[in-house]
């Protein structure tokens, strides 16, 4: 995975001459936060709240109009599963794995006109794919998952406002909303009397420039 990611950043990079092509760098502060599913009689498993992680990497957006635009990039992601559980008569109990991924984000840009002098306000939408390169429970006597699984995906949806500050040097911000579609949970621990599924979701605060 990590030859995958530096063949695509040196492509990205290798495509700079296209006139119509922005190369750029974002960071974005996530709150990660998870959906849980469990069913059973016997045991009771939850969500246990949000974290903040860290989102950052080279993105692209290549032009097929002044306004619309597609837009990607090669981003590292981390992200929480947290666990909140009661069996039986047991006191309630937490669990929190930190995953990580290389995310490759395939979205749309759709841009207003200026809305002042040099600002633009944007709109993304589409997917990422999200491959796990890194799991590690928190403790070691954790006892709900014993593996994640390599791939995710993701709907992604946000707003932004662009700014021209020279020929060539775009700034950027705005907030991004990524909802999992995958079930993050590739094998649960032997025992347990349902079936547990966790989906990854995050808001993110974009950050970035493009040149």
């Amino acid at each position: 995975m990590r030859k995958f990611a530096l063949l695509l950043f040196v492509l990205l990079f290798s495509v700079k001459s296209y006139s119509q092509f922005k190369l750029g760098f974002q960071f974005s502060p996530v709150l990660s936060a998870n959906r849980v599913d469990y069913e059973s009689d016997t045991e009771s498993i939850g969500s246990d709240g949000t974290a903040l992680k860290v989102s950052f990497g080279p993105i692209a957006d290549f032009a097929i109009t002044e306004h619309y635009y597609v837009s990607t990039g090669v981003l590292f992601c981390s992200k929480r599963a947290g666990f909140e559980g009661q069996a039986g008569n047991s006191p309630a109990s937490t669990e929190e794995y930190n995953l990580q991924y290389v995310q490759i984000p395939a979205t749309m840009k759709l841009f207003t006109n200026e809305v002042s002098l040099d600002k633009r306000v944007y709109f993304q939408f589409g997917g990422t794919f999200d491959f796990n390169i890194k799991e590690e429970a928190d403790k070691d006597e954790y006892v709900l998952v014993e593996d994640f699984r390599f791939f995710d995906f993701t709907l992604l949806a946000g707003l932004g406002l662009e700014y021209q500050v020279g020929t060539s040097t775009i700034l950027y911000g705005g907030l991004s909303y990524h909802r999992g579609l995958v079930n993050a949970v590739s094998e649960q621990v032997d025992g347990l009397g349902g079936e547990l599924t966790l989906k990854n979701d995050y808001f993110a605060l974009n950050m970035g420039i493009k040149f």
